[in-house]
């Protein structure tokens, strides 16, 4: 499954000309999230996605390492699942 996952990153990215470090970093963070999460790609929610990054914004990370993740699953949520996202539902970036 992490590999059709990243197969499908990995074609988004590469339609709108991605940096290879990007593309990486999409596919990194998307795998975490979803190990973290748990679930089937069919069942998730964008309750998912904010409970996660809620999760890692409130742990004492970096704001850099929150927007990597934040990024990530953006990403993965709008291009890959075509779900539309509100960054009033997953909050705004962490300043």
């Amino acid at each position: 499954m992490n590999n059709d996952i990243t197969a499908q990153i990995r074609y988004e990215a590469e339609k709108r000309n991605l940096k290879e470090s990007t593309i990486r970093a999409y596919c990194n963070g998307t795998k975490y999230f979803l190990k973290t999460i748990g679930k089937d790609i069919q069942s998730l929610s964008m309750d998912d996605a904010e409970a996660f990054l809620t999760h890692k914004r409130l742990s004492g990370i970096s704001a850099q390492t929150y927007n990597y993740y934040h990024s990530a699953v953006r990403f993965f949520y709008k291009r890959v699942l075509k779900q539309i996202w509100d960054n009033e539902d997953c909050q705004e970036k962490y300043q």
